[in-house]
């Protein structure tokens, strides 16, 4: 599948769409034609605009390795945010996004259909799947024109994490490659042992 730089556009611009309003609003039948055939190598084939190229991982709630994960079927929240983005989940959420039952958007975002799906799609996430991406684009960029940057809410959520109090996590990063990292979560440690990792 040939991809040019307006086609990864569109589809990343969808993809963005695809959490932040109704389906139908994503870009069309042909954009979510393509995005059913997409391949890594689609993925990484556009062509790079300028020297610089800044990469962004957020949220690995320290789940190195790919993982069934399954949204809540509950959302806890002040009783004003009942039913509002961010506090709705299943049927509402699907009904809300526009999200095609037994797609990977169901399976992506919501509990529906989860063992069904899980055995569909399989794992998701892990650090080797960030690793290849992350060092293909640094191989064709060169590492000295990449950025990685990582939003934080990344040291702690498993019994590893816990266990070494975010250290193995840092080496997780550290393999990744991580220029540069703001804290969120990480702060339960507490800020001596922030500033000691």
């Amino acid at each position: 599948m040939d991809i040019n730089r307006r086609d990864f556009l569109q589809i990343a611009a969808a993809l963005g769409l695809l959490s932040l309003t109704p389906g139908s609003l994503v870009a069309g039948e042909k954009t979510k034609e393509k995005l059913k055939t997409l391949s890594f190598k689609d993925i990484m084939a556009f062509e790079p605009k300028g020297k610089a190229t800044i990469l962004h991982i957020c949220d690995m709630h320290a789940h190195i390795k790919p993982l069934y994960w399954r949204e809540p079927s509950t959302l806890i929240s002040a009783p004003n945010l009942v039913g509002t983005p961010g506090f709705i989940c299943g049927e509402t959420f699907e009904a809300f996004y526009g999200i095609e039952p037994g797609s990977l958007d169901e399976y992506f975002d919501t509990y529906l259909n989860f063992e069904t799906l899980a055995k569909k799609f399989g794992k998701m996430g892990g650090i080797a799947h960030m690793k290849t991406m992350i060092d293909h684009v640094k191989k064709e960029r060169g590492d000295k024109n990449v950025l990685l940057l990582d939003s934080g809410d990344t040291w702690q959520g498993t019994a590893v994490a816990l266990k070494t109090k975010g250290e193995a996590i840092v080496d997780a990063q550290n393999y990744l490659g991580v220029d540069v990292m703001v804290g969120h979560w990480e702060f339960t440690y507490g800020k001596e042992r922030v500033k000691e990792l």
